[in-house]
């Protein structure tokens, strides 16, 4: 049994004459997720398209932690939809990045984490399950029968504690930078692609730790 239809607001894009393209990624050793395909490359998007970007990205400092805050836009179309009423699991991969900043130099890598959010249809109650993983391990599943709720839950992430900052100095000047992979398209008509959004940068943040400020 398919979905429910999702709003008009989810379905309301038109997609390129190229088509559409089933691409299965496999993300930290979990089981394949489905992404939603774009046009191909070169091509142009469909009317009323906008590309998909990562927004308001905050960084909260809660004892050891850096916990991150941070919206998706422009990711949720027809394509994605269809998948998801499909019956696959669908979703995001968040990518995130802990730097030291430095002002004369390239900012120095401290750490990565990916946040993975995905979704599938559940006919027998009729809803959406959510699973969301850290690093590759589940830390939270949940059930929503709205749409609204549905992208809601998909597209925006409060207090993610996403980097341990216990052997971070304070001294530091700290940034978290982070994207989202949210499809694929096909190069030369042939390959598939990853399609992600523009990394984006927090602003510069301290530890609380009052350790030797080493290079």
């Amino acid at each position: 049994m398919k979905a429910a239809p999702l709003s008009r607001r989810f379905v309301a894009l038109t997609l390129a004459a190229v088509g559409t393209l089933t691409v299965l990624l496999a993300v930290g050793g979990g089981a394949p997720v489905a992404f939603a395909a774009t046009p191909t490359a070169g091509e142009p998007a469909a009317d009323g398209d906008h590309e998909p970007q990562l927004t308001e990205l905050k960084v909260r400092v809660d004892g050891n932690l850096a916990r991150v805050s941070f919206r998706l836009e422009g990711a949720i179309d027809r394509t994605f939809a269809e998948r998801l009423s499909s019956g696959l699991p669908t979703g995001f991969v968040y990518q995130l990045e802990l730097l030291k900043d430095r002002k004369r130099w390239f900012d120095r890598p401290l750490g990565t984490n990916t946040f993975q959010v995905v979704a599938m249809y559940d006919a027998a109650t009729r809803g959406y399950l959510i699973n969301y993983k850290l690093d590759g391990k589940l830390v939270e599943s949940r059930m929503v029968r709205e749409p609204a709720d549905l992208e809601h839950a998909m597209t925006r992430v409060e207090d993610l504690p996403a980097f341990e900052l216990d052997s971070v100095p304070r001294a530091w000047r700290l940034l978290v930078r982070a994207r989202a992979l949210v499809g694929a398209k096909t190069v030369l008509s042939l390959l598939p692609s990853r399609v992600t959004t523009d990394w984006r940068e927090s602003r510069k943040f301290r530890s609380l730790n009052e350790l030797p400020a080493e290079s």
